[in-house]
């Protein structure tokens, strides 16, 4: 008898531990999906550029633009898309702070273009888009992207080459 009476006792005492651990589960996860902002949009734009040779007096500059959903909602972007400004810094700059709005532009292009259909984003995906531009031997560029995002919000990086 004394037996059954343990096997009673044990039987409520574990189901009474899953039920607190099925609770406490059901608690973190609603927890998760509300900290988490499920449909929040989460876009990263990363640019980088590397130079190859190409002549004596010129080089390959490859511009990278990696524009990356790390949400979980899907996302496609604005009325404007990805765009890439390609400005040149003047030879003769004096030192100190650059207004890279103001330098003359060599490039604008226009990365949605090339996609006319759409150009979805969805939760996890990461885009690595390439441009190749041959330029001077010994210039310097800043190159800015920015993925516009709708409602007039948007996503920018820049960055700055120097070929030698």
């Amino acid at each position: 008898m004394e037996l059954q009476k343990a096997r009673d006792w044990l039987d409520l005492v574990l189901k009474s531990l899953l039920l607190f651990a099925l609770i406490l589960l059901g608690a973190w996860a609603g927890y998760r999906l509300w900290s988490d902002r499920v449909a929040v949009t989460r876009v990263q734009l990363v640019v980088w550029t590397e130079y190859k040779p190409f002549s004596d007096d010129a080089r390959l500059l490859l511009i990278h633009v990696k524009p990356k959903n790390v949400g979980q909602a899907n996302m496609q972007p604005g009325k404007e898309g990805v765009v890439v400004l390609v400005r040149s810094f003047a030879p003769n700059a004096a030192p100190g702070v650059q207004d890279l709005e103001k330098m003359r532009e060599l490039h604008k292009i226009v990365l949605t273009d090339k996609f006319p259909d759409d150009y979805p984003l969805q939760p996890g995906v990461e885009y690595d888009e390439v441009m190749a531009l041959v330029v001077p031997k010994g210039a310097t560029f800043a190159i800015k992207a920015t993925l516009d995002l709708g409602d007039e919000t948007e996503v920018s990086h820049t960055s700055v080459a120097h070929g030698e």
